[in-house]
């Protein structure tokens, strides 16, 4: 049985909420605008029909979406409207969270050094930005992302203390185990030793040590033959 099709919002719906959330502004045209909230009704609502599709779309936050996605995308416009907006807000969440305030700015000019996208894959750069869907507010999901970011740190920093702490006390880290030898097959070492035996009995010519094949010419004379 064939699987259902999947329905997507239709240009005229979509072009029309690229004009509703001034989308233009941010540099996204209506054919990007389209893409970007069809992909993300696709995966949270793949098997909408048109009209569900549409509901789906226009009720996302889409003025913040199209802000994020001008900021991913480098327009300079995008990110003086998002420090104005959430610079200020991110200090004091990292504030909150860390409780100590060089700790704090250290923690949201990390954060901003993600979302700018300094890190880099192929040669493009590569915005935490992309990742928001907008189906909560850009204010919640950037406390979400630097919560995680601030437990991230905390791990790895406790875990770079403790192997610290063990050295200082003298902790010795056991090597890893090496591989088990295998024990010999005693029924392969018996055959071996009779194979060897048998060839040890037998004349040997020069002929028939060449490529383990025996020799094709006349008699081998016997050990000891003239």
């Amino acid at each position: 049985m064939p699987a259902p099709a999947q329905a997507v919002l239709s240009d005229e719906k979509a072009f029309a909420l690229h004009e509703r959330c001034g989308a233009a502004a941010y540099g996204l045209d209506r054919e990007q605008f389209a893409s970007i909230v069809r992909d993300i009704q696709i995966k949270y609502l793949p098997l909408a029909s048109p009209d569900e599709a549409a509901d789906f779309c226009g009720a996302l936050r889409l003025e913040e979406l199209v802000l994020a996605r001008g900021c991913a995308a480098g327009n300079e416009r995008a990110w003086q409207d998002f420090i104005s907006r959430y610079r200020s807000k991110l200090h004091a969440m990292a504030l909150h969270i860390t409780r100590d305030a060089a700790h704090a700015a250290e923690l949201a000019d990390s954060l901003f050094a993600d979302l700018y996208g300094v890190s880099t894959r192929d040669g493009v750069r590569r915005s935490k930005l992309v990742f928001y869907t907008a189906r909560g507010s850009l204010e919640g999901w950037l406390r979400t992302v630097m919560a995680q970011e601030f437990i991230n740190r905390y791990r790895k920093q406790k875990r770079v203390v403790s192997l610290d702490e063990q050295e200082e006390e003298g902790a010795q880290f056991v090597a890893p185990n090496p591989q088990p030898v295998m024990a010999a097959d005693a029924r392969l070492e018996g055959a071996t030793d009779e194979a060897l035996a048998e060839l040890s009995s037998r004349p040997l010519c020069a002929g028939s040590l060449s490529l383990g094949r025996p020799h094709a010419g006349g008699n081998c004379a016997s050990p000891g033959a003239a």
